[in-house]
Parts: C-alpha cells; sequence; structure tokens
C-alpha cells in the first residue's frame, strides 16, 4: 500500500513538473511575443509602450534562468531568497515607470529614473558589502520557514524586501498628482492598479506556499496580468483630450493662414490631413529626437513631399512648423500651470536646451516668457 502511495506520488510530481516546466516555456514566449508586438506598434513620439516591451521583456529573462534549470533536472532558485526578492523589487519599480509615462509623457528622463530606482539601488548596495563581508543569506522554500528562523540581520532583511513589494504600488494610485496632462483617464488607471495588485498577490501566495501548483498558478496569473496591460495599451487606453488640449489643438496648427484652408488649397490636401491628425493625436512634436525624416516615414511618405506640404500650408520649412508647436504648446502648459516652472515646460514639449528655447519663444512672440505673461493678463494673446 505504501509502495502504490510512494508511486502515485511520483508520478503526480513528475506531471507536474511536466507542467510547470511547459508554462514556464509559454509564459516566456507570450511575454517574449507581447515584447516584440509593443516594439512593432510602437507610435513615434510616445515612449509608453517603448517602455512597457523592455518591462516585459525584463519577465522574459527571469523566466530563461529557470526553465533551464527545471528543464535539466536541477532545483531552480528558491523564490524566498535575497536574489530573488531583490528581482521582485526590480520588477515592481519598473512596472510603475509605465503609467508614470502614460499620465506624464516625456516627464521621465535619465535622472528622474535613477531617482526611481534609488533606494533600490541602496538595497542592492548594502546586500552586496554585507554579502563580501561575510553574511550568509539563506534561502528558504517559504515564508513561513524564514519567519520561523527570524533573528539575524538577513532574514530581517528579507522580510523587509517582502514589505518592499507593495510599497511601490501605491504609488500608482497617487500618479495622477504628478501632473495634469494625461493621455488615459482614471478607468484605465484603476484597471491597471487592479492588475498590478492581483500580480503582487499572487507572488505572496507563491511566497507563502511552496507547492509546485502554486508555482504553476503563479505564473498563469503572472502571465495573465501582463497580456491584460499590453492589450489595454494596444486596445482599450485612449489618448484622453481635456478641455484645455482641445482649446490649445485649435490654435496648435495655425500659419500664417488658417491651417484647415491651407490643407484645401494644399496641392498634397490627403497628405496635409494626415500630417495634422498625426500631430494632434500623437502630441508628436514632444519628441525631442522627432525629425524630417522620422516624421516622413510615419506618415508613408518622403522628405521631400512632406516638406513641399509644410510649405503649401503656410510654414517656411520643417523647423518652423516644430518650433511653432512647441511654442503653442508650451504657453499652455506654462499658462495654464500644468508645469511648475517654464523650463520644466520648454523640456516637456520637446526641447532639449534652454537657451534654444528662450530664442525661439522671443522669436515667435517678441519677448520673454515673463513679459509675455505679463501681457497676457492684460489683454494680449499670441497669433
Amino acid at each position: 500500500m505504501c509502495l502504490e502511495i510512494g508511486g502515485c506520488n511520483n508520478i503526480f510530481r513528475k506531471i507536474m513538473q511536466s507542467v510547470y516546466l511547459a508554462t514556464i516555456f509559454a509564459g516566456a514566449l507570450v511575454c517574449l511575443l507581447s515584447s516584440l508586438l509593443l516594439l512593432v506598434r510602437r507610435k513615434s513620439g510616445e515612449r509608453s509602450r517603448l517602455i512597457l516591451a523592455i518591462i516585459v521583456f525584463f519577465s522574459v529573462l527571469n523566466y530563461i534562468p529557470r526553465f533551464i534549470a527545471v528543464s535539466k533536472g536541477y532545483d531552480p532558485e528558491l523564490v524566498v531568497s535575497t536574489k530573488m526578492l531583490l528581482i521582485g523589487n526590480f520588477m515592481v519599480v519598473s512596472y510603475i515607470m509605465y503609467p508614470i509615462e502614460v499620465i506624464r509623457p516625456g516627464w521621465l528622463n535619465f535622472s528622474r529614473i535613477v531617482q526611481l530606482y534609488a533606494f533600490w539601488l541602496f538595497l542592492l548596495t548594502l546586500y552586496l558589502i554585507t554579502y563580501f563581508a561575510g553574511v550568509r543569506y539563506n534561502s528558504y522554500s517559504s515564508l513561513p520557514e524564514m519567519i520561523a528562523n527570524v533573528g539575524p540581520f538577513e532574514v530581517w532583511f528579507c522580510l523587509f524586501l517582502c514589505l518592499l513589494l507593495f510599497t511601490p504600488g501605491l504609488l500608482v494610485i497617487f500618479i495622477q498628482r504628478i501632473g495634469h496632462n494625461s493621455n488615459t483617464d482614471r478607468v484605465w488607471l484603476k484597471k491597471y492598479a487592479s492588475a498590478f495588485y492581483i500580480n503582487i498577490l499572487a507572488y505572496l501566495m507563491l511566497l507563502t506556499f511552496n507547492h509546485p501548483l502554486v508555482h504553476t498558478l503563479y505564473y498563469y496569473v503572472s502571465v495573465g496580468c501582463s497580456l491584460y496591460i499590453v492589450y489595454m495599451e494596444l486596445f482599450d487606453r485612449l489618448l484622453a483630450k481635456t478641455a484645455d488640449e482641445s482649446v490649445l489643438q485649435e490654435a496648435f496648427l495655425r500659419p500664417t493662414t488658417p491651417f484647415a484652408t491651407a490643407i484645401v488649397a494644399s496641392k498634397n490636401a490627403a497628405l496635409a490631413e494626415r500630417l495634422d491628425a498625426y500631430m494632434r493625436n500623437n502630441s508628436a512634436w514632444r519628441d525631442p529626437d522627432l525629425s524630417l525624416t522620422r516624421l516622413a516615414s510615419a506618415l508613408y511618405t518622403n522628405r521631400t513631399t512632406l516638406s513641399q506640404t509644410i510649405q503649401e500650408c503656410g510654414y517656411e520649412n520643417y523647423t518652423q512648423f516644430i518650433n511653432r508647436l512647441r511654442i503653442h504648446d508650451f504657453v499652455q502648459q506654462a499658462g495654464s500651470g500644468l508645469s511648475s516652472n517654464y523650463q520644466e515646460a520648454f523640456f516637456f514639449v520637446g526641447y532639449r536646451s534652454r537657451n534654444t528655447a528662450l530664442r525661439n519663444f522671443k522669436q515667435y512672440t517678441g519677448t520673454t516668457p515673463s513679459d509675455y505673461f505679463q501681457k497676457r493678463q492684460a489683454g494680449a494673446t499670441f497669433q
């Protein structure tokens, strides 16, 4: 009887191992394909899909070592280990970058990304210093097993890492406070936060229960949440237009002659309409790397035809076209308080250099930003 039970357990264990291996492989493949799809459908001038693609690809890099270990019959890295918890916290912080970029396109720069990862980098440095100093970081099969051994520094450090898994998620709830210029709405943010926390709770279950079935189910939940977020980015999230943006768009594409009239008069009317729609829908001028070549590629035309169309619509050249859009956007950002200061507003609308931005602003308005807004309060407007 005992032999029969032992044989059944061995068969069940082998089946679960095969299912677990297949699940890891499928999860890695699905995440890889999702990441590539986001890259293929990345819109010029908007980085949210690029950031999400990179984040999803991080999951692929996390799945591959585990798949190799299981396929070779080795025991993979225990989930409740300092290394795995540090990786988990890295992924949580990474998933915060995406909604920040959605809510405030262009707000993230190198220094802000470093600030976002600053505390995680501090913990990683602390781990490396203590590790090379001789601290022995043991791995555990479950969270209850680790709690039973609480006392040494390394155990408290792991418990602290477990707690931190939830704290970055609080940023998702309050993330809209970093700015009012949003490419989405609160409904989308609630959906994203729900998927985000379901994934974290599933990971907590994985930490708590060391069972092959729980490990397998976690991968289904985790990959499912990632797929849902990708689906929302590709098909569900709409570029919301606030009342301020609607007013701003009326003035954006306004050259010497009204843009609508210019489109009709243009020999390339269809291309002019596509250009108008593309710039409005994507706020493409906010991309500091946007060029005539990239814009022509996005509109499926060539540089010469696009340049001619821009001139037919009342602009001297591409540079004047983009600078007018950026200056109009700057006026809206700074004038309505959407940016905290002039420099931030200049960088937000696509300028890399403050001096270049000021020079262009003075060229189109004849004055400095401070003087312009003082005159604006007295009734003057930017034409």
